[in-house]
């Protein structure tokens, strides 16, 4: 974003184009970094649900928090695939929802162990 500021400036080099190029660049770079960020979150998404997988069977956290991770993480990779495929995705479900359910598990997950910490697990992991 500070690129996209950056094409909004009085530099002398940027003088050669009328503001609304400069205005237009700015926005594409915008833009750009969205679509970056879009490109990432199934990968995120993946991470956190082979992470939320390996909470659920250690049972170091609630089963039922763990469960909450493999589900708001597999939606995530979900929604983010869909936007890739089809952009006019985001107009069916906003595009906040498709990563806020994992971030409240991340939070919450956090929140758990600094409260609670991390002992032994509940019961034995069987593998």
């Amino acid at each position: 974003m500070l690129t996209a500021l950056r094409l909004l400036g009085d530099a002398d080099y940027l003088r050669v184009l009328e503001a609304g190029q400069l205005q237009s660049l700015a926005r594409l770079q915008i833009a750009a970094g969205f679509d970056a960020y879009y490109a990432g979150l199934p990968f995120w998404g993946l991470a956190s649900m082979a992470c939320s997988v390996l909470w659920f069977k250690s049972r170091y956290i609630p089963r039922a928090l763990a469960a909450f991770g493999v589900i708001s993480s597999a939606w995530c990779v979900l929604c983010a695939f869909a936007y890739l495929i089809v952009p006019s995705f985001a107009n069916t479900i906003g595009l906040s929802w498709f990563d806020v359910p994992m971030v409240v598990f991340e939070i919450a997950v956090g929140g758990s162990l600094l409260i609670k910490g991390l002992g032994p697990p509940a019961s034995p992991v069987v593998v």
